[in-house]
Formats: structure tokens, C-alpha cells, sequence
């Protein structure tokens, strides 16, 4: 893996390891979650049926949602990627005259480079600006048409609703079917990330005639559909960006964000992002893991993190994104360990063969391990005792 994203990567873990501090992996979701469900993992399950069943019909549910729009005099711009929603947002302002908007930023604006291209369009970004406002709804539904808006003060809020045009952009993997089901996802959300059950400033809006041609939805892929097209990774798109994974990940815990160079951080972006950028680039991630399983552990959203890594690594592998001399040293490590007869063979057999494949990457860096004087079969008979 030699991109200069995994060398980047690589010097940016180097940095973070460099400077000590303690490393807490646990994550204590019972406190708060029993007082807000009366049976905590039956919610998660129950939603995670839900999002998984959404995520299965979702092509359903976006035709839904246009039609209802379209009934409610909204305009929907659907946008492969950030270059064609930053062309169609800059030529619907300058239409308007709009020099100035007031965008409120989250992870996925930062992802589509929403502030940085704006600027480069001479176009301000003005906090208090109530003429234009860019906002992400936390989740669209198509059963009506509306929107669920989260705000992070009464004077936000105040700002968003009465904008004289309001621009909303919105990954397709956030639009669900009923009004019912944003309670049960809403408390999950908070009482993972916030320790809250509900989020104090929000509320269901949706768009009416009156309001034509001063409403724009913009619906997003940006990459998803990568994920879409795969049965088991779409699973990775029910992600509800609680960050529960990241609390209990012990390489997160040591490396933290910036080795990641990417909006998308954490267990969940070890799977998604060489599906949302390039496998060449981000494939490295996928490798970034120990396998403890404590994000598939808390994720109200049951997605089997570890599970969807040790995919893209066989994946990975098969299709030959793994540069050949990795492939090589897994071929031999993957011969080994299948063998019984190999692994039966006397500890100072394997340390030396260890030692001859991977002294060179590994014992620079770090002790090689050593092998214990006996195997499984002996230990398990108590030939070892004697």
C-alpha cells in the first residue's frame, strides 16, 4: 500500500501515538438507555429493522418523497456528486441575485465542500443571514413530504423557518417512509451521542403551495450507491452518525481523526469510505482494525462493523486492490494457518519463518512475537504439564 493517502495516514498515526493519554473503551449505554426504552435492545433491533428495511426499498420511498414534494410546490434537484449539487446551488443563487447565505454546517455540508465552494463563487457566508439558508435535515419522509429539522437554538430555528429561501441538501440514505419511526430513531441518536433522549429544538416541516419557487431540496448520492450496491454493505448506510463506535474503538481511541484526512472517521469509515472515495486510496482503512468487535457491540443500528471490514479485506484481496507483495505475505500467513500440520510444527520453526517474511516491515517498528514452546493439541491434552 504504497498511495500517498496510506503514507499520510501512516505519519499522522505516528504523530498521534506519540503523545500519550489514557484510553477509555468503555461505554456504559445502560444508565440512560433504560430510562428512555423499557427494553433498550429490543428498540435497537426494532430499528435497525426499520432502517435496513428502508435502505432495501429506498428507490421506492425517493419517487414517494418527489411525488409528494412536487404535490407540496417543491422543487427536487437529484445530484450524483458534490460537483453537480455546488454547479445547480451557485446557478440557482446567482439567478436570484443571492450574494449571500447563511449555511449551517455539519459533517455531511463538509463533505460536499459546500463553505470552501461557496467562497470560491464570491459568494459569502453570512451567520445571521436570514435572505438564503443552506441546512440538512436530519431526515425526509416520503409518506408526506416533510421534513424532520434539528436545531441547535431557538434562534436557529427561528432563522431557518422564516428564510426567505430555504435550501435543504440531503443524502438519499436519510429519507424513511413513515412519521412515526423518527421518534424511536431520534431517541436512539441522542441517548448514544448526547446522552439525551431527545433532541430539545426540533420539528416536523413541511413545505406548502404558498411557499413555491422559496424551497429547493437537493437529494444526494455522492458515492452511497457504491454501498447500495452491495447487499451486505448497504447495511453501512443505516448509520445514524451516534458515534457510538468511535467511544468504544481502542485504534480510535489512540489515532483519533486526523490520520483519516476525511469528514468520515472512526470504525464505520474504516468500511464506507473506500466505497464513498476510491478503493485505491482509502483501502488501507480497512486494515486499520483489531477485530474486538465493540463497535458491532453498540451500534444501535446493529450494522456488523467487523464483519463488513473482513469483507473489503477478502474483497480486497480477490480483486487484487492489495499491492502483490501484501498479497504474498497473506498467501503465506493464510497457508500457515489453515494447516494444522504447520502449526503443530516446534516454536522456534515458526519464529525463524516469521522472522525470514516480515522481520523487514515488522521488527523496525516493533518486538517480533514470540511463539508459544507449545500447541494447541498439547495444551489441550496436558502434554505440557508433564
Amino acid at each position: 500500500m504504497n498511495t500517498d493517502e496510506y503514507k499520510l495516514f501512516i505519519s499522522e498515526c505516528k504523530k498521534s501515538i506519540g503523545k500519550s493519554k489514557p484510553i477509555d473503551v468503555t461505554f456504559d449505554d445502560k444508565n440512560i438507555n433504560n430510562l428512555i426504552f423499557k427494553n433498550y435492545y429490543v428498540a435497537r433491533q426494532k430499528a435497525a429493522n426499520i432502517r435496513q428495511k428502508y435502505i432495501n426499498i429506498i428507490d421506492e420511498l425517493l419517487v414517494s418523497f418527489e411525488k409528494k414534494s412536487i404535490e407540496n410546490g417543491v422543487d427536487i434537484s437529484w445530484c450524483v456528486d458534490y460537483d453537480i449539487l455546488i454547479e445547480e446551488v451557485v446557478e440557482l443563487l446567482n439567478d436570484r441575485k443571492i450574494k449571500e447565505v447563511n449555511l449551517f454546517e455539519t459533517k455531511f455540508t463538509n463533505e460536499l465542500g459546500l463553505h470552501k465552494n461557496l467562497k470560491d463563487e464570491e459568494i459569502s457566508i453570512i451567520s445571521q443571514n436570514n435572505k438564503c439558508v443552506i441546512f440538512e435535515p436530519k431526515y425526509a419522509i416520503s409518506q408526506s413530504g416533510s421534513l424532520f429539522l434539528v436545531f441547535n437554538s431557538a434562534f436557529e430555528m427561528e432563522l431557518v423557518l422564516n428564510a426567505e429561501l430555504k435550501i435543504f441538501v440531503i443524502p438519499f440514505s436519510n429519507i424513511i417512509k413513515n412519521i412515526e419511526d423518527i421518534q424511536l430513531l431520534t431517541n436512539l441518536y441522542s441517548s448514544n451521542n448526547e446522552k439525551k433522549d431527545f433532541p430539545y429544538l426540533s420539528t416536523i416541516y413541511t413545505p406548502k403551495k404558498s411557499d413555491d419557487k422559496n424551497i429547493k431540496i437537493f437529494i444526494v448520492d455522492n458515492g452511497r450507491t457504491n454501498l447500495l450496491e452491495s447487499k451486505s454493505h448497504r447495511m453501512a448506510l443505516t448509520c445514524i452518525d451516534c458515534d457510538a463506535c468511535k467511544k468504544v474503538c481502542p485504534i480510535y481511541g489512540v489515532i483519533g481523526d486526523n490520520p483519516y484526512n476525511n469528514v468520515f472517521t472512526g470504525p464505520i469509515a474504516n468500511v464506507t469510505l473506500p466505497y464513498l472515495e476510491t478503493i485505491d486510496s482509502y483501502k488501507h482503512l480497512s486494515f486499520n482494525c483489531v477485530l474486538c468487535g465493540n463497535c458491532k457491540k453498540v451500534c444501535p443500528m446493529n450494522i456488523p462493523i467487523t464483519d463488513l471490514i473482513i469483507s473489503n479485506r477478502n474483497i480486497f484481496f480477490e480483486r487484487k486492490y492489495i499491492d502483490f507483495n501484501d498479497r504474498y505475505k497473506i498467501k503465506i500467513l493464510k497457508n500457515n494457518l489453515i494447516s494444522r500440520k504447520k502449526l503443530n510444527r516446534k516454536h522456534w520453526i515458526k519464529e525463524l519463518l516469521f522472522r525470514f517474511y516480515f522481520s523487514k516491515k515488522v521488527a523496525s517498528s516493533r518486538e517480533l512475537p514470540k511463539f508459544s514452546k507449545y500447541t494447541f493439541e498439547q495444551i489441550k491434552s496436558g502434554k505440557w504439564k508433564k
